[in-house]
């Protein structure tokens, strides 16, 4: 099975939209005199939640994640680190031919 960054419960079923559904538009209330803005919570750490309940949400998606297998992660990481080492090589002898060129020209 093919590694998706896709939670398990997700891939299953779409959510489709409903005609009962407001749009996101006019789901915005205008906070009452004297309440915090979403922005005045939003600047507080964790905007207003406990480290704790973050933490169990955050345990809570992980299981939710297809992890792909490690034969698998292990030839996407070699991939990344071959691309890296290209492009690396490029630009460095790119930055050697200018520079080369730059003290040809007595310009550096």
């Amino acid at each position: 099975m093919a590694w998706s960054p896709i939670p398990k419960s997700s891939a299953k079923t779409p959510v489709k939209a409903s005609a009962k559904t407001p749009a996101k538009a006019s789901a915005r209330a205008v906070p009452a005199k004297g309440s915090k803005s979403s922005a005045q919570v939003a600047t507080r750490a964790g905007g207003g939640r406990s480290a704790g309940r973050f933490l169990r949400e955050v345990r809570n998606e992980m299981t939710k994640v297809t992890w792909p297998p490690r034969q698998e992660l292990i030839q996407a990481t070699m991939v990344v680190l071959v691309a890296i080492a290209i492009a690396a090589s490029y630009i460095g002898l790119l930055d050697l031919v200018w520079s080369t060129l730059v003290k040809l020209a007595r310009l550096g």
